[in-house]
């Protein structure tokens, strides 16, 4: 679900595992304005053919957004305790629309965010007949998954007004998590992320020249970096990474990979366009790694401040060992630790878990 978020995919696809495992609950994905009642999103699972029609058709008629507005943002909602089932059997929207779906009658909400009149929702839509241990079961699963869901949806709502803020050109590139530029032809340094901009103000490992052009102090780097970009250019294949070895600092990586051109051009423009292919030339130094800071990680991860600590060194590239020692407890405890994060966040592993940390450090520096 937070992978999804922080790569900019559905994190509603985590509900097909429960809509399979209640086939007869309708679940369903809304966002709409819960006081004029009308809607700007629907996706629906466990429904028939048209449905989503059906409740286009009938969104004035719908007793259950204005529930949106008078239950609580950390609470499930629990339509019985405003509107009762027999209210909802003898509405029009009943008889339009839920009466077509297995009799439902009433509903449990997530609400995932609120702005104003327009909020965002869960719902998860039951027959009448649904009742007792089912019934209990299904509550126990909101109530657990409903502070995941409202953490991944603000993840990627905050992602994607950070992206809408700063210039499109420069979005992804300040997601790579290590200096990168963009050379647009020759060496010409178009774009460079922050981490970019801070090596080449120091210029100790890489630095521009008067023409703005990728250059370094020293001449076996400027020929390894010149013959990395010549060769992406004219394979348009990324390249193998070359070490920049140094004897007073730590090698680093350097790697050059081709680009599609930003706008599309005529294709009789082409063969002239070969030089102005653009780049994208990343530097990584293993001692400059992000990391991700732990309030955020506390913060989006929906972990404790020591699981949020545990999850940084991990990042920061110590062992599972190491990581204990660091924080002073044992090895069996750090790993009790990471079990519950992966169990909370609901990730299967310490690599995807460090994956999505550092991503998220990425594309939300501290």
């Amino acid at each position: 679900m937070y992978a999804c978020a922080a790569l900019g995919e559905d994190i509603f696809s985590a509900l097909e595992p429960m809509a399979h495992t209640y086939p007869e609950v309708l679940f369903g994905v809304q966002a709409q304005c819960f006081r004029k009642l009308k809607t700007h999103h629907l996706a629906f699972w466990n429904c028939d053919d048209g449905f989503e029609l059906d409740m286009r058709d009938g969104e004035s008629m719908n007793p259950f957004p204005a529930l949106m507005d008078a239950a609580a943002f950390d609470e499930v909602i629990y339509s019985e305790r405003f509107i009762s089932p027999d209210q909802v059997k003898r509405s029009e929207f009943y008889e339009r629309v839920l009466s077509r779906q297995n009799k439902c009658d009433r509903s449990r909400g997530i609400i995932l965010h609120r702005n104003g009149t327009d909020g965002a929702v869960i719902t998860a839509t039951m027959p009448e007949k649904f009742v007792g241990q089912e019934d209990d079961e299904l509550c126990s699963i909101l109530e657990f998954i409903r502070p995941r869901f409202q953490s991944a949806f603000a993840l990627g709502l905050e992602l994607e007004r950070r992206r809408f803020e700063c210039d499109d050109q420069l979005f992804w590139l300040e997601r790579i998590p290590s200096a990168a530029f963009v050379l647009d032809h020759g060496l010409h340094v178009a774009l460079a992320n922050q981490r970019g901009e801070a090596v080449l103000r120091k210029g100790e490992r890489l630095l521009v020249d008067r023409s703005v052009s990728l250059s370094s102090k020293c001449h076996s780097h400027r020929a390894h970096i010149e013959r990395s970009v010549h060769m992406a250019r004219a394979t348009q294949m990324p390249q193998v990474p070359c070490v920049l070895q140094s004897e007073e600092r730590a090698s680093m990586i350097f790697a050059a990979v081709p680009l599609e051109t930003l706008m599309a051009t005529q294709p009789y423009l082409d063969c002239f366009l070969g030089e102005y292919q653009p780049v994208l030339c990343i530097l990584i130094d293993p001692a400059d790694l992000p990391v991700t800071d732990v309030q955020m990680l506390q913060s989006y991860l929906s972990i404790s401040l020591r699981e949020a600590e545990l999850v940084q060194c991990l990042v920061g590239g110590l062992s599972m060992r190491e990581t204990a020692d660091k924080m002073q407890i044992s090895y069996n405890t750090a790993r009790n630790h990471l079990a519950r994060i992966t169990e909370k966040v609901g990730f299967v592993s310490q690599s995807e878990l460090v994956r999505f940390a550092s991503d998220l450090a990425a594309r939300i520096p501290s």
